[in-house]
């Protein structure tokens, strides 16, 4: 990291929003012991579906003021928009993946008819799913959901693969121009994955793991669980 830079990167959260409280807290505490005026806290997306309270993981991702904030999307969120935008098989796929869960956090019910999602769905949560970026470069690391196409300039990556790439990104040790800091494929052994040319963050939090925030400042990467 550029000297004076800390980023907090938080990995899929899927609606565990008492893992998320937790490592807000944690994060808060360390910039109480620690301080620094060059912090930023990034969710690397995937608020929502398949845990208990998508809707309170929301509201805690647009609530945090203790640093600036960036929010990425993820492929769970970008479902959801294109079933609100009246793509009918993404309507099915949400549902398929977890919507149910987050129907009810919002207080529908989990078989609502689509009709209902826009006026169910609060509007400042549609607003802040419709606000989310693709990804953020901070000095030598490039911050996104899923990953990567390898070969591919980060300036021309595709929207998709950001948002869902998997084996070819996973599998490569090529030097995409930037360490990747991702989440998107939950890791086996609920432990961040540190390779040469990234980390991935996504530990599983939904499915019994913890969920992980990795601290990157100067040349050190720490990480946090709840």
């Amino acid at each position: 990291m550029p000297r004076g830079k800390r980023v907090y990167a938080i990995g899929d959260v899927h609606g565990c929003a008492e893992k998320l409280r937790e490592l807000h807290a944690m994060i808060r505490a360390d910039l109480t012991e620690n301080p620094t005026s060059g912090a930023l806290l990034i969710h690397l997306g995937d608020f929502i579906d398949r845990g208990p309270d998508s809707a309170g993981a929301i509201e805690l991702a647009m609530g945090f003021d203790a640093c600036p904030v960036v929010n990425l999307r993820g492929n769970h969120e970008a479902t959801l928009l294109a079933a609100l935008d009246g793509d009918a098989p993404s309507a099915t796929d949400w549902m398929y993946y977890g919507g149910r869960e987050a129907l009810v956090s919002w207080g529908l019910a989990e078989h609502a008819p689509r009709e209902s999602w826009a006026t169910g769905i609060p509007a400042h949560h549609i607003a802040f799913l419709r606000g989310l970026t693709l990804s953020h470069r901070v000095g030598p690391c490039f911050f996104v959901h899923a990953g990567v196409r390898p070969g591919v300039p980060l300036e021309a990556q595709s929207p998709d693969d950001l948002m869902r790439i998997r084996g070819a990104f996973l599998d490569s040790e090529a030097d995409h121009g930037a360490f990747i800091v991702h989440g998107h494929t939950p890791v086996r052994e609920r432990v961040a994955d540190l390779r040469e040319n990234r980390i991935n963050l996504d530990t599983g939090a939904v499915f019994g793991g913890v969920l992980t925030c990795g601290v990157f400042e100067e040349d050190r990467i720490g990480l946090l669980t709840a």
